[in-house]
């Protein structure tokens, strides 16, 4: 039965990339997974119902880069800057699959799921700013998870201004703002 779900998953978003969100029917889906019509409807009400599935899987995907990309970090602080070096890298080879998956979250009633799908995005940003704590390389009094939260926020939209609503990214402007964001984070954790 999970194999069914994760071709349904893989073919809708295929077919999304490929037609758009609006051009995609169901019967373009399930044929591209090799299912029957019925056997989508088991799993999902509409089209629409596949995103936050989707989302969960870039999730796993952002966090595994993050892993990937911070491992040789030796301080919370230096983790902190390969993790934002890391969110624009992602964001520039993504573009397409993130560009699809903010469309159609915010075009469905999805979208409140949104928070609960970044939940482990959260976690592991917390754990991050839990251990600067720890290291004292960040500010003691700060809540770990609402500081993730607004960080997360603060590094995404970033990443979006540069390289997912523009066509052409200029570098030496992406290079200022990553810049300016690290600068700022670093200034409101209060890392030296």
């Amino acid at each position: 039965m999970a194999d069914k779900k994760e071709r349904i998953i893989a073919a809708a978003q295929e077919v999304f990339l490929t037609q758009g969100i609006d051009n995609t029917k169901v019967s373009d889906i399930v044929k591209l997974a090799g299912i029957a019509q019925g056997t989508f409807y088991l799993y999902f009400p509409t089209k629409a119902a596949v995103m936050p599935e989707i989302a969960k899987q870039v999730i796993v995907e952002i966090l595994a880069y993050l892993q990937q990309e911070t491992k040789k970090s030796s301080s919370a602080a230096q983790q902190l800057n390969d993790m934002i070096d890391a969110m624009m890298r992602f964001n520039l080879e993504q573009k397409d699959r993130l560009q699809l998956l903010y469309a159609g979250l915010a075009k469905s009633e999805y979208i409140r799921e949104w928070e609960d799908i970044y939940s482990p995005f959260y976690d592991w940003m917390a754990h991050l700013i839990v251990r600067g704590q720890q290291e004292q390389s960040m500010n003691a009094d700060m809540d770990a998870f609402s500081t993730a939260r607004i960080l997360i926020g603060t590094i995404e939209s970033t990443a979006e201004q540069l390289y997912l609503f523009d066509d052409k990214v200029d570098e030496a402007f992406a290079t200022q703002q990553i810049r300016t964001l690290k600068t700022f984070v670093h200034r409101a954790l209060g890392i030296q």
